[in-house]
């Protein structure tokens, strides 16, 4: 029985479409665009060109651990970086396992505080008011997407007493109902206008979608006043870079299968059985607390790769080609603009990983696929004007538990060269490299193997420097003033013992240019 069930994703298309009344004539005669939102700034509005810096969390919503919190203690690794900081990314799964109301104070409330208007008072605060005193960013990860499944949301509805011999569905982070379809996300980050009766809804949107772009009336973004997002997709500018967040949730339908579908159920239900043999060893009591991790990390490895062995097997699902479209005009128009110097990608699946649970994946194919499909659209469409430019400078996804940092080679397309950095190792289980090692292949028409990109760097479970310790991490990104675009990367690290915490310091990587692409 999977603790988790997951939305179809013509489904989420449509109920984020609601939330946020999506191209309502309320919207549309004031010429507002839903997709961007105007950062405001604390001080003077910064130069095109000059040097910033923004730091990433992901993969962090966990509050599972009794003794001891991994999103708390990465947390705490950022706040000396946090005052000068133009703004945080989150790469998603924001809260686990299944995004739940109940389970937002103590897995991001608490950890990050510091970021939170009043956050000395996070035990009195609701998901649904927060304010943030810095932009804190995120797009939403699966998780955040999840709901009970129905004989477990069956089970939580019942009485106490029965309850309580469910508890251990309490204790993997589950909480005792789901995200509601990404609801409880969207009153946690988004601007849900549906909440607004008529009456309240012209003047909130005189008043706050009232910053200008490109003709475009967008979303303000005040910290301390109104920090929400204006869809689950959006784009931003700082400092002469566009930041395109994107909802990769609606965008991993398999591509094609790859294997036959008796196979792919022989794989599920193999699954399922080890499911219920790691149910059957929590239940059982006795069990010290490093072993506890270790079942809820298998647990929640299992729960991905039934729910995408179940879409591989469905097939046919709905594709976001509107978000794509919108991803790829985006970044024409972007690269024809003058004013910006470099593009910045954030979604939460990653195209490319070495993680050993995630890069077989179809999830990872299919929006390692789809998003080279648009990039050959923008390369395209650009031509000689885009010279030996990359369509975009870095990709931050989480998802796979861990820190990496890898490039393109020549893949045959548009996403050549281009800089991948995975920040998904910032509270919950982490995961190890795979066996294989850090050269990932494709295969040719031929069938030959064609090596397409490299891992440069990997920090997450077996981290040999961690020398057997938890190695949690987040990420700091300077980008330096000027032009070219130059890119530097710090690690975050902090290692978890039975002794207690200790941070390891990592000498900074600079990404050099799109030495790959093709001409």
């Amino acid at each position: 029985m999977n603790l988790a069930s997951d939305p179809t994703i013509q489904r989420k298309i449509t109920r984020m479409a609601e939330r946020v009344r999506w191209k309502q004539p309320a919207l549309t005669n004031r010429g507002i665009d839903q997709t961007r939102l105007v950062l405001d700034p604390d001080g003077d509005q910064p130069g095109q060109d000059d040097a910033f810096h923004f730091l990433v969390l992901g993969d962090s919503g966990t509050g599972r651990h009794r003794f001891h919190s991994p999103p708390r203690r990465i947390a705490e690794r950022l706040l000396p970086h946090k005052p000068d900081a133009a703004f945080l990314l989150h790469t998603g799964d924001v809260v686990y396992l299944v995004g739940a109301a109940d389970q937002y104070r103590d897995n991001f409330l608490r950890p990050y505080r510091e970021w939170l208007r009043d956050g000395e008072q996070w035990s009195s605060l609701s998901h649904e008011g927060m304010v943030f005193n810095q932009p804190f960013l995120p797009v939403p990860g699966n998780h955040d997407y999840y709901d009970l499944s129905f004989p477990v949301a069956l089970m939580a509805g019942l009485t106490l007493p029965l309850r309580r011999h469910l508890q251990r569905f309490h204790d993997v982070d589950a909480g005792w109902r789901g995200s509601g379809q990404g609801e409880v996300y969207a009153q946690a980050f988004m601007d849900v206008l549906h909440q607004l009766p008529p009456s309240r809804l012209e003047q909130h949107l005189e008043t706050h979608y009232d910053a200008v772009w490109d003709g475009h009336r967008c979303l303000h973004y005040r910290p301390g006043r109104l920090t929400r997002l204006p869809n689950r997709y959006y784009r931003f500018r700082h400092a002469g870079v566009d930041v395109f967040a994107i909802d990769s949730n609606t965008l991993i339908s398999p591509v094609a299968p790859s294997k036959d579908r008796r196979s792919l159920q022989q794989e599920l239900q193999a699954c399922e059985q080890q499911q219920n043999h790691v149910y059957q060893s929590l239940a059982s009591g006795g069990v010290d607390e490093e072993s506890r991790d270790a079942l809820l990390d298998e647990l929640e490895t299992l729960q991905e790769s039934i729910l995408d062995l179940r879409r591989r097997i469905g097939q046919g699902a709905t594709v976001d080609k509107a978000q794509l479209q919108w991803l790829q005009d985006g970044l024409i128009a972007s690269h024809r603009d003058p004013t910006v110097r470099g593009r910045i990608l954030t979604m939460h699946h990653p195209p490319y990983v070495t993680e050993a649970t995630k890069w077989t994946q179809a999830d990872t194919m299919a929006i390692r696929l789809r998003l080279r499909q648009m990039l050959d659209g923008v390369a395209a469409s650009l031509g000689d004007t885009m010279a030996a430019a990359a369509p975009v400078d870095l990709v931050l996804s989480g998802h796979a538990h861990c820190l990496e940092v890898l490039r393109t080679h020549d893949t045959g397309h548009a996403d050549s060269g281009i800089h991948w950095v995975i920040c998904g190792g910032s509270g919950y289980g982490l995961r190890s490299q795979r066996r294989e090692g850090a050269r990932l292949m494709e295969m040719n028409d031929d069938g030959s193997e064609k090596h397409v990109a490299s891992s440069d760097l990997y920090i997450g479970k077996d981290w040999p420097p961690a020398e057997g310790r938890h190695a949690y991490s987040g990420l700091r990104v300077d980008i330096a003033a000027g032009r070219p675009l130059t890119i530097r990367l710090t690690p975050l690290v902090s290692c978890r013992a039975d002794r207690g915490w200790s941070d390891q310091d990592l000498e900074t990587i600079t990404l050099s240019g799109p030495s790959h692409r093709r001409q």
